[in-house]
């Protein structure tokens, strides 16, 4: 790796310079220190900067010079989070306690009267210390006198300056107050008939859609309707899909797309590569027959949730029905554009009884996949395996509208599933900025682990979550990563909120530099394909594509090995391939019975909150305001979850006020660490990851919790 001499700079980001000449003309790349994770080398003076799209690597040239950029780090990263946290404990007050804008303009009038009044006591302070002196001065001889008549005259024009100005101030601060009133009024008011105005313009922008939409059905073939059901009412509105794989990612906010963060294999070879997306497909007859190639059809999905003789327990087949309750998530939404959703506060009843923690052990529900990946001798075909246990992760997001609870700072999750399912998991929040959680799972012969933060991107219509982060597979020699797509949800507006899945997935077999693309398709009106449909291939070490894969990602996916290509004509017709049988590797798990009543869980799902002994204190099934919203409960939930996150941040400012303590008296400040993970560098895709450290279960088998922090 080379190191180059940089200018570099630290406000609330860390930005580069190629000199100092170029700042404030230039800049070669900053990192916000808000959502940074900082890692330092002692033996070699390497100190990394990691953000969501870029990483700086930092050579310091001995050991106190390490030291001192470190501080200074942290010190920077510290006065940003701080800064942010503040503005998070303001939008928690406003959205808590002072939901109109009359009552808000009033509380800040009375703030800045109560300061005016500590203004006027410091003025008849003044005032009264100014006679006390006129009076000894009285009392002084001719000489003296004459020495101090004119530093007393100095201070009098001094006070006589300030009780002006403070007077000034207090007009002017009570003009301007008047005049702020007003402009907030107005400005609510149009807001108001900007909203009116957006909800007309949705519906229009509906009638349309279904005219244009139904005009093409009559004229031509009819491709599928939206993935999601369709109604009359006028209130039933369907955002457009937009070509989103055109448009980059999000980023961190420094100007970089956050497609940046991995190159895409179909960058250097695009028209070639995409015609194995879009190609038509030939069964070569002289491969294997139907009836081999589809072997594992009937069997994949009998194991994935089956219950094998060796289990032990029952667990339990339902929670509690969710309550019919009306909602209308645009009228909080509305209040929303602009700002960072994971940080947003909510009321439980958008929710659903789970955890992100446990969302996130939900990837785990086919991780079958991975069992009969480490069966394949093949590295290319065990590739295939992997990419459809990524896509599995996303088949029950198109019904699941609802949201998890954020989990709380040092919060965790275990699953072990050993009995039946054949893995184990553990799932810890790591950090508050940016919320990221740790997530660590072993099968019997392979093990994975991720790092999952997301961004999100408000846009009135529709909502974009773009997970950051990437999952890490590994299976005998054969090391495996890949990052997650973009989620779109959709009719935040009005109508019914639906779900798309979009974007290019890589993933990379670091041991054998084979590499495979997955596109998840952006659903269109204007696609004669089925929504939700993917499609990828897999390239050996030497750039040739030797697998396809084919299916949809909500119900099914089939791979087939490539035996002749045959270029299309110049006159637009597709390429043709050539391939062997289909097989069909994944099913989805048919739907579970009354899902529809308990918020579209699959059956893992429903397991997933159940109450469960000797797991660790700060589990999520131990959360009071999710355990009082899965017994319905809305009233009580809401209140516990208030206290559960005033609680937090009463901690984290008690945690703030230690280090500004330390860091003013030129102490080390020890940040919060995870408790069953650590955090380093990964040394294939250069970001810093939390590994785990092996203690959680050997700390279950003693039933020894001590060192778990209280949060709930």
């Amino acid at each position: 790796m080379g190191i180059k001499k940089r200018f570099r700079r630290l406000t609330d980001r860390f930005m580069c310079n190629r000199s100092q000449n170029e700042v404030g003309n230039s800049c070669r790349g900053s990192i916000n220190l808000q959502e940074a994770r900082i890692h330092t080398d002692a033996a070699t003076h390497h100190i990394i900067v990691s953000g969501s799209s870029q990483t700086f690597h930092l050579k310091a040239q001995n050991e106190l010079d390490r030291n001192a950029w470190l501080t200074a780090l942290e010190y920077a990263r510290h006065r940003a989070i701080k800064r942010a946290d503040s503005d998070e404990d303001d939008d928690a007050r406003v959205e808590g306690g002072i939901s109109d804008h009359k009552e808000a303009i009033s509380y800040s009038m009375q703030t800045i009267a109560q300061k005016l009044e500590d203004l006027k006591k410091c003025e008849q302070v003044i005032s009264k210390q100014y006679a006390e002196l006129g009076n000894l001065f009285d009392e002084l001889d001719s000489s003296e006198k004459k020495k101090c008549s004119e530093k007393i005259r100095v201070l009098q024009i001094a006070t006589n300056g300030m009780v002006q100005a403070s007077e000034e101030f207090v007009e002017v601060s009570e003009r301007e107050t008047r005049r702020l009133k007003r402009f907030l009024t107005y400005e609510r008011e149009q807001r108001l008939q900007l909203q009116d105005q957006i909800e007309q313009l949705a519906r229009q922008h509906s009638h349309l859609e279904r005219a244009a939409f139904s005009g093409r059905t009559l004229s031509a073939g009819s491709p599928q309707g939206p993935p999601m059901g369709s109604g009359d009412s006028d209130d039933e509105f369907h955002d457009a899909c937009d070509d989103f794989d055109d448009e980059p990612k999000l980023g961190d906010g420094d100007g970089k797309s956050a497609s940046s963060r991995q190159p895409s294999m179909c960058d250097s070879n695009n028209d070639e590569d995409n015609a194995y997306l879009t190609a038509d497909l030939k069964t070569d007859s002289s491969g294997e027959s139907n009836d081999l190639a589809n072997t594992e059809t009937s069997s994949s999905n009998a194991v994935s949730l089956s219950v094998t003789p060796t289990a032990t327990r029952k667990r339990r087949a339902a929670v509690p029905y969710r309550p019919q309750v009306g909602l209308n998530l645009w009228s909080i939404m509305r209040n929303c554009i602009g700002k960072e959703l994971s940080k947003i506060p909510m009321p439980v009843n958008f929710n659903e009884p789970l955890s992100v923690l446990q969302r996130i052990t939900e990837d785990l529900e086919y991780a079958y996949l991975l069992d009969r990946a480490a069966e394949k001798t093949d590295s290319l075909e065990q590739m295939c395996y992997v990419a459809a246990y990524a896509i599995s992760s996303y088949s029950t997001t198109g019904n699941r509208t609802t949201k998890p609870f954020n989990p709380l700072l040092g919060e965790t999750f275990e699953c072990d599933r050993r009995d039946d399912l054949g893995w184990r998991s553990l799932t810890e929040q790591v950090s508050h900025h940016p919320p990221a959680a740790a997530h660590h799972a072993e099968g019997k012969q392979w093990n994975m682990h991720q790092d999952f933060s997301m961004k999100t991107l408000f846009r009135g219509k529709f909502l974009s979550v773009t997970p950051v982060g990437f999952t890490h597979v590994e299976i005998g020699r054969n090391h495996y990563s890949y990052e997650k797509i973009t989620t779109t949800v959709h009719n935040i507006i009005v109508g019914k909120l639906w779900i798309d899945n979009h974007g290019e997935m890589q993933i990379t077999n670091h041991t054998t530099g084979e590499k495979m693309t997955v596109k998840f398709h952006a659903y269109s009106y204007f696609s004669r394909d089925a929504p939700r449909r993917v499609s990828g291939f897999a390239k050996d070490s030497s750039g040739k594509v030797q697998w396809l894969i084919r299916g949809h990602w909500d119900s099914h996916l089939d791979i087939m090995k490539v035996t002749k290509r045959s270029n299309g004509s110049e006159d637009g017709e597709k390429s043709v391939i050539e391939t062997t049988p289909p097989k069909r590797i994944w099913n989805v798990n048919p739907v579970y019975e009354n899902s529809e009543k308990m918020y579209h869980f699959t059956k893992l799902a429903v397991e997933m909150n159940e109450p469960e002994e000797g797991v660790a204190p700060t589990d999520s099934r131990m959360r009071p305001d999710q355990r009082l919203m899965e017994e319905g409960k809305w009233d009580e939930a809401n209140k516990s979850k208030v206290e559960l996150e005033e609680k937090q941040r009463a901690v984290r400012r008690r945690r703030e006020a230690e280090a500004e303590r330390a860091m003013q008296n030129g102490d080390a400040y020890q940040e919060y660490e995870p408790k069953w993970f650590h955090q380093k560098q990964d040394e294939l895709t250069g970001s810093i990851i939390h590994v785990f450290n092996g203690d959680y279960w050997r700390k279950k088998e003693a039933g020894d919790w001590a060192g778990c922090p209280d949060i709930f």
